[in-house]
């Protein structure tokens, strides 16, 4: 959905930093409430065109708050849907509850932990609703996804300010851009191997279970 990001960029262009950092905030609500928006990519544009504007210590601060702010009020948003939806008055089909419930159960870990471990291999989609129908702590999911936001996206600005000083402030762009795309590329190739393999091990687990019809055991 890059083309989002374009338009909301666009949009307040005429605001200058000030424009970028509403857009930006409005990229990572919609990437974490809504669908895919590319938020890494768009941070580390919006940063190069200002930094030499604004302060790049500051500027990028200033993006790196914005971008767990966005996160956190995304989750959030999607959250009290579900829960107040969909959970609360027991509007929530149990097919779907029993199927994230059994995704999560077959993960690393099971509980709130599961956000800071999809930063590295994201299988869970839309967090927010994971949260509701998990019934997982709300203050503690919420500083997870501000601390692996925080870590995430201040890694890739300082990593595009290193590169600055040995390539010119072009070339660090494109060269930035670049791992970006390899580092989502790769993210995304090591959530397909995880989800496979979940749904290979959900599969066995149905197969094994007296109640799904499948043997017993020995």
């Amino acid at each position: 959905m890059a083309s989002v990001g374009e338009f909301l960029g666009a949009l307040f262009a005429f605001l200058g930093p000030a424009g970028a950092v509403l857009a930006l905030y409005l990229i990572f609500v919609l990437d974490a409430a809504l669908f895919p928006a590319l938020p890494e990519l768009f941070i580390v544009v919006f940063f190069a065109a200002y930094a030499g504007i604004v302060d790049p210590v500051t500027w990028g601060l200033v993006l790196v708050a914005v971008a767990a702010a966005g996160e956190v009020t995304g989750n959030l948003l999607l959250y009290l849907v579900v829960r107040r939806g969909l959970v609360a008055p027991n509007r929530m089909p149990k097919r779907i509850e029993r199927l994230m419930a059994g995704w999560v159960k077959f993960l690393v870990v099971s509980d709130e932990r599961v956000i800071l471990v999809n930063r590295i291999a994201p299988v869970v989609p839309l967090v927010g609703a994971f949260i509701a129908v998990m019934r997982w702590d709300l203050s503690r999911s919420l500083a997870y996804i501000a601390i692996g936001a925080i870590v995430k996206y201040a890694f890739l600005l300082a990593l595009i300010g290193a590169l600055g000083v040995v390539l010119s402030p072009a070339q660090a762009t494109i060269a930035t851009i670049g791992l970006v795309v390899a580092i989502v590329g790769v993210s995304l190739a090591v959530s397909y191997v995880r989800r496979r393999r979940i749904l290979s091990r959900t599969s066995a687990a149905r197969t094994d279970d007296p109640r799904a019809g499948g043997p017993s055991g020995p």
